[in-house]
């Protein structure tokens, strides 16, 4: 769920928020004079992920701009990176792949000393409200006249797109879209691995299927209870000891592997249906 978070715990949520993107991070800070600390989160970031920095213009006769020439140089020298100028911009969050920092904090140094509060956002946990964020950015604020970006460029940051999966034993969810179950398995038989590891007694005689990863025997002890967050002891897809759940059965690199295995044949799903809609259309 989204929490508060205010000063100190802030600007390290931003942070962390930066050097933990993946596929891509994007900031909107009206005002933009990084420190060495926020240069050394930007430094742990991939070459290929796409970097979205949006910040204010105050006029665009004369250009005046709110990101420092310092932070600028910095920044462009950094691979797959987007610069994005908006007149009258006062709005303020940072977003990757798994986490939205909504904050009244500024990307300056001189925000350290501040009262600042923002909320953080767990994009799969709360995925609408996320959905809603980057939304509001690319078809309100990018695609106004008050944004300096082109439609093509546009189109090229779109095409990065935020991706939930929630699955458990009593449902599948994908970008908060409840899913038929023998439609996720469908996607799921084309992940690699096949065979899986019990969570409580790391048996190997049992299929790798996150939807249910306990053995019979263990199954049977759970269902007792049936206490989702019971604290198991391995990961269900590699075996190694980790704090596991029935919800949460993998450890954090799995599930990153995991995720872009279904996301894919997801996108695959997606695109066939606009293909077939097209067809019907014709």
């Amino acid at each position: 769920m989204a929490h508060l978070v205010t000063d100190r715990e802030l600007r390290h949520s931003i942070e962390v928020t930066i050097s933990g993107s993946r596929d891509f991070l994007v900031v909107v800070s009206p005002y933009i004079d990084i420190d060495e600390d926020i240069k050394k989160a930007f430094l742990k970031l991939h070459k290929d992920t796409l970097k979205v920095i949006v910040y204010r213009v105050s006029d665009k006769s004369t250009n005046q701009s709110g990101i420092t020439e310092d932070s600028r140089q910095f920044l462009r020298g950094l691979p797959n990176i987007e610069f994005v100028s908006v007149k009258n911009l006062h709005a303020k969050f940072f977003m990757n792949d798994d986490y939205t920092v909504i904050a009244s904090m500024n990307l300056t140094s001189s925000s350290n000393h501040n009262y600042e509060v923002g909320v953080e956002i767990d994009n799969k946990k709360d995925f609408e409200m996320a959905k809603d964020c980057i939304e509001y950015l690319f078809y309100e604020v990018l695609a106004s006249d008050d944004s300096d970006i082109s439609k093509e460029r546009l189109k090229n940051i779109l095409s990065k797109q935020l991706f939930s999966l929630v699955i458990n034993p009593n449902e599948v969810k994908i970008n908060g879209e409840q899913i038929d179950v023998n439609k996720f398995k469908s996607m799921h038989e084309q992940c690699n691995v096949k065979h899986g590891y019990c969570i409580r007694c790391e048996s190997t005689n049992i299929d790798f299927y996150p939807k249910n990863p306990l053995c019979p025997k263990c199954f049977t002890e759970w269902s007792i209870y049936r206490n989702s967050n019971y604290e198991e002891k391995h990961c269900h897809w590699c075996g190694v000891e980790h704090k596991t759940t029935i919800n949460n059965p993998l450890c954090g690199a799995c599930y990153e592997v995991y995720d872009f295995e279904i996301e894919r044949e997801w996108k695959k799903i997606k695109s066939k249906d606009k293909i077939i809609k097209k067809l019907k259309m014709k």
